[in-house]
């Protein structure tokens, strides 16, 4: 079982810039130095940051990127798997995930906090559970829980 925490600060440091113009461009998309600042800023802020939260990183390196555009490249980098998208109960809010490896989210109602969850064992008891009893005539390929509740003191 591994839990990471929304408030943490993140284990990686600064992205190299190199690399993120490469995953931009194995992904499909050029590499412009806003998708660039984009990207940097979704992996640097910690736990499961909002277009708002990230538009806030990106302007102060570049002044001149719009909340619109921070909105419209997060939703090309899910689209090309560079990132996920995370529900949460904040209502519209989108969140995203930088982390595209498979996990779940344990939701805190009280502090807002997304907390990532890994456990083969649950994965195993999915996997299992859709395996033995379906979902009719439909085929997951992918799953990930989201899980509400209250952190226990």
């Amino acid at each position: 079982m591994t839990l990471s925490s929304d408030h943490l600060p993140s284990s990686a440091c600064q992205p190299d810039r190199a690399i993120l113009r490469q995953r931009l461009t194995a992904a499909g998309l050029r590499a412009t130095t806003q998708r660039i600042l984009i990207l940097e800023s979704l992996m640097v802020l910690p736990g499961h940051p909002t277009a708002e939260q990230v538009h806030r990183q990106v302007v102060l390196a570049e002044p001149t990127v719009s909340l619109g555009t921070v909105y419209k490249t997060l939703d090309s980098f899910v689209a090309a798997g560079l990132s996920k998208r995370v529900a949460s109960a904040e209502g519209p809010c989108r969140r995203y995930d930088s982390d595209c490896n498979a996990h779940h989210h344990l939701y805190c109602i009280d502090t807002k906090e997304i907390i990532d969850y890994s456990n083969p064992e649950l994965d195993a008891l999915i996997r299992d559970f859709f395996a033995t009893h379906g979902l009719g005539n439909f085929q997951p390929h992918s799953f990930s829980l989201h899980v509400a509740g209250s952190r226990i003191s």
